[in-house]
């Protein structure tokens, strides 16, 4: 019996947080333009703080958090969004929209009290790095979630920071 080893280029992630999305569509375009490469993009963001806000007025934000999101991610992307006790409502769109926005026992993934830390974890970022992201989204800031090869990222990284 013949056994052959695979090598599969690894996939990993790395989030770094901004104030503004206007922020992110420069990190992005940047990105884009010294590389041709092939990553995967994400962004977690607050759209309220109102932790009992109807879904009739977040019908009305979402257009305009979508609007705001195709000038960073283009025309096709996936967006959703889900409550947080501890944060409030935010939005996910990219990639990760379905791993956050999962049914389970109809609510998100995303909702229940853990479920944050369990899809952040589940992406192997540690408990401190955890904790830094959950206090940026209450500081109304960003989480811009990039997934690629480990070659792919070692390149990207050092852009990140830049802004």
């Amino acid at each position: 019996m013949s056994v052959k080893k695979h090598n599969t280029p690894l996939k990993l992630f790395v989030i770094r947080t901004y104030q503004s999305l206007s922020q992110i569509e420069t990190v992005i375009s940047h990105i884009t333009q010294q590389n041709n490469i092939p990553f995967q993009l994400s962004i977690l963001g607050k759209l309220t703080t109102n932790k009992t806000i109807a879904k009739k007025e977040l019908k009305k934000i979402m257009p305009d958090t979508k609007q705001q999101l195709s000038a960073v991610l283009g025309k096709k992307f996936q967006v959703g969004y889900f409550n947080n006790p501890e944060i409030g409502t935010l939005f996910i769109a990219g990639h990760l929209t379905p791993t956050f926005l999962n049914k389970i026992d109809e609510r998100e993934l995303a909702s229940l009290p853990t479920g944050l830390i369990g899809i952040f974890k589940g992406l192997g970022i540690n408990t401190e790095e955890i904790n830094s992201y959950l206090n940026e989204l209450k500081n109304d800031n960003y989480c811009l979630i990039i997934r690629g090869e480990s070659s792919v990222l070692a390149g990207i990284e050092p852009m990140l920071s830049g802004y």
